[in-house]
């Protein structure tokens, strides 16, 4: 977690004017739930589509699918633990505008609309992550399929992942992944080899007594 926030404060301390539009997105996106309202229909729409998709990704076939304002459902004929959180860890908007940006590369100069994509990003972030910790703070079946406690740790993890590698995605010469994730291994080894090392003194103390 200490590295994550490292990297980005770290990235939003880089911020230039290549990068405005990107918090500006962000920023128009709260405001927007802020003054107005949640826009429930589009974000139930993506959920439901990212459980369909993992579904599919996972061998499952899909037999109903059907949302509705503030609900929504999808019967597949297989589930898993990627099925049933995939929703609160992949942000399915923000992937398909980054899809959709460098699919365009292959036929056009991208560079003309780089602020707009910029600026839909982070509109779509801002969007799957408010969202998603509203659902979640609501409370969701899903996350009761395989206990709170672990479902939230899952999503946590999982989503600090998420970020930085669309971070990385969206800005590949402002996010150093590999020194990230080099970083995050190493201090999980020192971590536990710090515990490691606590738990045979006290056991060795133990066995002295």
């Amino acid at each position: 977690m200490y590295d994550f926030f490292k990297l980005f404060f770290l990235f939003a301390g880089q911020t230039n004017i290549n990068i405005v539009p990107f918090w500006l997105g962000i920023a128009m996106y709260v405001l927007f739930q802020v003054i107005f309202f949640k826009p429930m229909s589009t974000y139930v729409f993506g959920h439901e589509l990212t459980h369909a998709l993992a579904g599919l990704l996972s061998g499952a076939q899909i037999k109903k699918f059907k949302v509705s304002r503030n609900k929504g459902s999808v019967t597949l004929t297989k589930n898993n633990i990627f099925i049933t959180l995939a929703p609160y860890f992949v942000p399915i908007y923000p992937i398909i505008i980054i899809l959709v940006y460098f699919a365009l590369a292959w036929f056009m100069d991208v560079v003309q609309i780089y602020s707009w994509f910029l600026f839909f990003s982070g509109i779509a972030l801002a969007f799957y992550y408010a969202l998603t910790f509203y659902a979640i703070k609501v409370g969701q079946e899903d996350m009761i399929i395989y206990g709170r406690f672990f479902s939230f740790i899952f999503v946590c993890f999982i989503n600090i992942i998420m970020v930085v590698l669309i971070l990385a995605w969206i800005f590949p010469s402002n996010i150093e992944i590999n020194d990230f994730f080099v970083k995050v291994f190493n201090d999980c080894i020192n971590f536990y080899k710090y515990i490691f090392i606590g738990v045979s003194k006290c056991w060795v103390l133990l066995k002295t007594k």
